[in-house]
């Protein structure tokens, strides 16, 4: 496995582009805030399949480190809802459609609330007690067995438990969350799941790619706050002429996004960056000059470091 920290590879395009974007911000926001991994394509990713994203040279700087993920957890919830339905455990239905299409074009919370539920038979709902407790929460468990099955070293450390909330889960999904037990991703996991959606190695996985698909939220001025998800996110910054997928996610504490981007070229590259702290988290500069710089430099020098 190829890891790279920022450290030793200071001549990366993410490494440089952090450096740079992380002095704009005059000491608001410290390297330890933020996570990132990259990786690099001389060709569309959708077009060829190179292999785990591990198994290339890819970038790394804290990618890890789990952190709170907001709404990126909507695609590993997504990526299950496929998977399930082809393995046959979860029959297709016009309403999970909707959901699906709902969570990850304006990142619904209620359809997310809703997958969880058709994805574990275990809905929200009131409080319960001793081994109704239980048994739910062990239904709760399923995609996060799930996922621990397939022993891959890039989801160590996950947590896909639950739901997003507007405010807070209620009753039971609030029951499951006591003692932080709460959704952890890395950017590592995240930046992983993209790369094998994009390189074709997930079930549906060309459903889930349109699902991804931005362009109708770009250059737009009046999108609602709540689903907007490119205004202060990584896909702020990446020129119009890239094509772009993608999956953001903010709180109060965490302002992340993933991306799989193309340019006119065919060159490409996956970008996921995590932040974490209540200034990253209000701060919509941040991950738009990354995502600019970005691109400058991998695309002026394409440094793949082979």
């Amino acid at each position: 496995m190829t890891k790279m920290g920022v450290e030793a590879h200071k001549s990366h395009p993410a490494a440089r582009a952090l450096e740079q974007a992380l002095q704009m911000k005059n000491g608001g926001l410290t390297p330890d805030e933020v996570c990132v991994a990259a990786c690099l394509y001389d060709a569309p990713l959708r077009l060829s399949d190179p292999g785990a994203l591990v198994d290339l040279p890819w970038f790394s700087h804290q990618a890890d480190k789990p952190l709170y993920p907001a709404s990126v957890v909507k695609l590993f919830f997504l990526n299950a809802l496929a998977a399930f339905r082809e393995e046959g455990r979860l029959a297709y239905h016009d309403e999970d459609e909707r959901a699906a299409r709902e969570m990850m074009a304006i990142s619904s919370n209620e359809a997310t609330v809703y997958l969880v539920g058709r994805l574990t038979g275990a809905d929200d709902g009131a409080p319960l007690e001793g081994e109704a407790l239980a048994q739910w929460c062990a239904a709760r468990e399923q995609v996060q067995q799930w996922y621990d099955s397939q022993n891959r070293s890039e989801f160590a450390g996950i947590r896909v438990l639950h739901g997003t909330y507007q405010d807070s889960p209620y009753g039971r999904a609030k029951q499951i969350r006591t003692g932080n037990n709460g959704n952890l991703l890395t950017a590592l996991s995240a930046a992983t799941l993209m790369h094998d959606i994009a390189r074709g190695a997930r079930p549906q996985a060309d459903w889930m790619m349109k699902l991804m698909e931005r362009e109708f939220q770009r250059g737009q001025s009046n999108l609602d706050p709540d689903g907007d998800q490119v205004t202060g996110f990584l896909t702020d910054g990446i020129p119009a002429e890239y094509k772009v997928w993608s999956k953001a996610g903010h709180t109060s504490w965490t302002r992340h996004d993933l991306v799989y981007a193309e340019r006119p070229d065919g060159k490409s590259f996956i970008l996921c960056v995590m932040s974490e702290g209540e200034w990253p988290a209000a701060d919509k500069s941040f991950l738009p000059a990354f995502a600019r710089l970005f691109c400058d430099y991998a695309f002026t020098e394409h440094n793949t470091l082979k």
